[in-house]
């Protein structure tokens, strides 16, 4: 349960051994970092209400445990003054100030065109309540970026570092190597939290890293959240939900037959091979006979209790042989991994417990870790909602109280039906959000019947999307060329709110610049972790904290900044063209994740029979060559950054004439702050480019702007961390460096890791010898 208002955290901090310079890099190899926490004896003189001692440090000899020397930090967190007596400070580092619990909601593919509250929300604004009120008391901020994708925007935020310090550029995929994945060497913000005593906890979809499609990639398996800093983790470490199972998981469905394509058996009225009753075989082995109803087909009731529906049966003894529970299905079926101090399990979608809809299973995992939680530590939970990532499916008929479910025979491919499933997923996550807060009393019921936030609760809740809408889901006056995966404003443009219970202005919109990465020291600061100078030269981060707590503070940022390109890797994907934003990309490396984000395959296996393509400069010159209109090709490598009046865009893009080697070019626009106007504030249109003819042609005030961004953005791009041999971020490349080598070279087998220092995917001696060789060197 919540931490009770009436208790009151005094932090103490006592450093048993200083360490120079902490610059992220915790332990021999990172993953042998260790938190422990301990209640204090009744005898102990340093609480006088008891409290608990946190001891951090490196299990250098791998024993479990740290040993006394081993411990490099310790602190004391102790039960203190009742919060309605003497304490009368309420801000971080005031005397009297209580250490809140943290709730941080990231919504998958969910750009800020989806919010009326924003501004936006097309002619069909999805209907979100709870976001709506948690907004009235709280701070909207009305100008924040993210990074064009997922991967690249979770690992900015957690490390507080932009893609060129991280090296994870992009969505993290099966044949990108360790280098491209988040680092155990970072300093990653459960990490500072738990300097504080902050228990942390991470539920839902992550993408920070590789998974189990592919082991070499693998490095840190499926402990890996956990070994970042996190102490719990209940989820999902692939990008998304996996492809719907168009066979509705059945084994005995003929080639001809059509595709269930929202992974449901319809109505016989809305498919050929539809069923209006059958047999709902459940993973725990019972089953009903079930029909259709007045909403939904049976195919759909079966679906939404975790079944499969064998069409036309009755239930027999046994599920029938075709009945398969082993296949997943979207966000109905999918493993589990779930990894604390016990160790790590994975829950297969043959266990009844993985099989309901992830937003509503996502929700009750994290009801379930918050309400465990001792009374006497604050915590942080981070809920990252697999919604609304592709492919979308209809939400359980429960799920969103008093709406109309969509029809049975719905269609989860065509753009028409992909929006109205955008729509009900939105609205799905904020009912559950709504669930959950008033679970763990964040949220009360007023007298109107409306949640609303309790600032006795002493709880952070923050809200943000990981990057911008999908190209079919985007609304206007958005558009789908310009939306996720660009660097355009629908690319990176998110909905970031934050509700405290010391907002100076509730219901405030803020429209100056702000940054994913700037909840790093926003998280920091509540918990009462000054970063020190070592630490902030390594950061992107500004603060938020004087947006929350003063009525008009100045602007904390001068640049905005975004970036997308290919994440280290040895291999370049086959092509994939997503007809519906007529674009090719060369970023999935299986024909399936292809299919499942809306595309077509051009590589083998693919849509042309008997060819396969090796670039989206061979697809153009294939389409001209049958007469088609060719497709815009991704830029390998997007950078953006902005003050508050112009934008300068830079990319390098496949030159086809020449070869496909890359050329780059820019593109300006002059834009507006926040949403007082906001469709001032967008890039749509190539016509508004300002640099369509030239530099030369600039005006006076467009010269200096973009002079001033372009210089900024030289800077910033070349702020990167790589230092050949310092595989552990420490700055200097020592015998710490070989000792990390051997560990990594031992634990893999010799596989890709982040002493993978030539990057060809093996952690060997060729490894070990670049860093013998530099020796001694310091990084700049």
């Amino acid at each position: 349960m919540l931490n009770p208002k009436t208790t009151l955290f005094l932090l103490l901090t006592v450093f048993l051994v200083a360490c120079s310079g902490d610059d992220g890099a915790d332990g021999l190899n990172g993953a042998n970092s260790i938190t422990t926490q301990t209640e204090l004896s009744a005898d102990d003189t340093r609480c006088e209400a008891g409290g608990v001692e946190i001891n951090s440090g490196t299990d250098t000899n791998g024993n479990g445990s740290l040993d006394s020397n081993e411990i490099t930090n310790t602190s004391v967190t102790c039960n203190g003054l009742d919060a309605t007596g003497d304490a009368s400070g309420t801000l971080p580092f005031e005397e009297g100030y209580t250490l809140p619990n943290i709730i941080f909601v990231v919504a998958d593919d969910v750009g800020v065109d989806q919010f009326e509250s924003f501004g936006f929300g097309g002619l069909d604004a999805p209907a979100v309540p709870t976001l709506d009120s948690l907004a009235e008391s709280g701070v909207r901020f009305a100008n924040t970026w993210s990074m064009p994708t997922c991967s690249a925007t979770r690992v900015a935020l957690f490390t507080g570092r932009y893609p060129p310090q991280t090296n994870v550029n992009t969505a993290i995929v099966s044949i990108d190597l360790a280098n491209s994945q988040m680092s155990p060497y970072e300093l990653a913000l459960p990490k500072v939290l738990a300097r504080s005593g902050y228990e942390n906890a991470y539920i839902g979809k992550i993408h920070a890293s590789g998974s189990d499609v592919n082991p070499a990639n693998y490095p840190l398996g499926d402990a890996t959240i956990t070994t970042l800093g996190w102490d719990y983790f209940a989820g999902y470490l692939d990008g998304g939900p996996r492809p719907i199972d168009s066979s509705a998981g059945l084994t005995n469905r003929l080639a001809t037959d059509e595709p269930y394509t929202c992974g449901f058996i319809p109505t016989s009225a809305d498919h050929p091979q539809g069923a209006d009753q059958g047999a709902c075989y459940i993973a725990d082995g019972t089953c009903q006979d079930i029909s259709n109803s007045a909403t939904a087909s049976a195919g759909k009731q079966c679906l939404d209790r975790g079944g499969i529906l064998d069409p036309n049966a009755s239930c027999a003894a046994q599920p029938p042989a075709h009945v398969d529970f082993s296949r997943a299905n979207a966000y109905y079926t999918a493993d589990l991994i779930i990894s604390d101090d016990l160790g790590v399990r994975t829950i297969p979608t043959t266990d009844p417990r993985t099989r309901k809809h992830r937003t509503a299973l996502e929700t009750d995992l994290a009801l379930d870790w918050v309400q465990s939680r001792k009374q006497n530590r604050p915590w942080m939970l981070t809920i990252g909602y697999s919604s609304a990532h592709a492919p979308l499916q209809p939400v359980p008929d429960d799920l969103i109280p008093g709406a109309t479910p969509l029809e049975s025979g719905v269609s989860c491919t065509g753009i028409r039906d992909v929006r109205a499933l955008m729509n009900q997923n939105l609205t799905g996550i904020d009912a559950e959000i709504g669930r959950l807060l008033q679970g763990i009393g964040v949220m009360k019921t007023n007298e109107a019947g409306e949640l609303v936030y309790d600032p006795e609760s002493n709880t952070v809740v923050a809200f943000i999307g990981d990057n911008g809408s999908l190209g079919t889901t985007v609304k206007a006056p958005f558009i789908p060329a310009r939306a996720k995966a660009s660097i355009y404003q629908g690319g990176v443009w998110i909905p970031m709110l934050v509700t405290t219970p010391y907002n100076a202005n509730l219901g405030a919109r803020v429209d100056h610049l702000t940054n994913v990465v700037d909840l790093y020291q926003l998280f920091s600061t509540l918990a009462e972790q000054e970063l020190s100078s070592d630490e902030l030269d390594r950061l992107d981060v500004k603060p938020l904290l004087p947006y929350l707590t003063e009525v008009s503070p100045p602007p904390q940022r001068d640049y905005n900044f975004t970036y997308s390109g290919r994440n280290i890797q040895l291999e370049k994907p086959a092509p994939c063209v997503l007809p519906d934003l007529t674009i090719c990309l060369q970023l999935f490396p299986q024909q399936a994740v292809c299919q499942s984000e809306g595309g077509d395959w051009y590589g083998e296996g693919g849509v042309v029979s008997g060819q396969s393509f090796d670039s989206c400069c061979a697809v153009n010159e294939y389409f001209t060559s049958q007469g088609q209109e060719q497709v815009a090709i991704l830029a390998e490598t997007q950078a953006a950054i902005r003050n508050r009046d112009y934008k300068l865009l830079r990319f390098e893009e496949p030159n086809c004439a020449a070869g496909g080697v890359l050329s780059a070019r820019e593109e300006l626009y002059r834009l507006t702050a926040g949403t007082n106007n906001p469709e001032a504030n967008l890039d749509n249109f190539a016509v508004e480019d300002l640099l369509t003819d030239g530099v030369l042609a600039l005006e006076v005030d467009e010269k200096l702007n973009y002079d001033d961004l372009a210089a900024e953005l030289d800077k910033t791009l070349a702020n990167t961390s790589n230092c050949a041999g310092d595989g552990n971020q420490d700055g200097v490349i020592d015998q710490r460096d070989i000792d990390d080598w051997e560990f990594w070279a031992n634990k893999t087998s010799g596989q890709s890791s982040w002493y993978d220092i030539n990057l060809d995917g093996l952690t060997d001696e060729a490894d070990k010898q670049i860093i013998e060789d530099r020796l001694g060197v310091t990084c700049p």
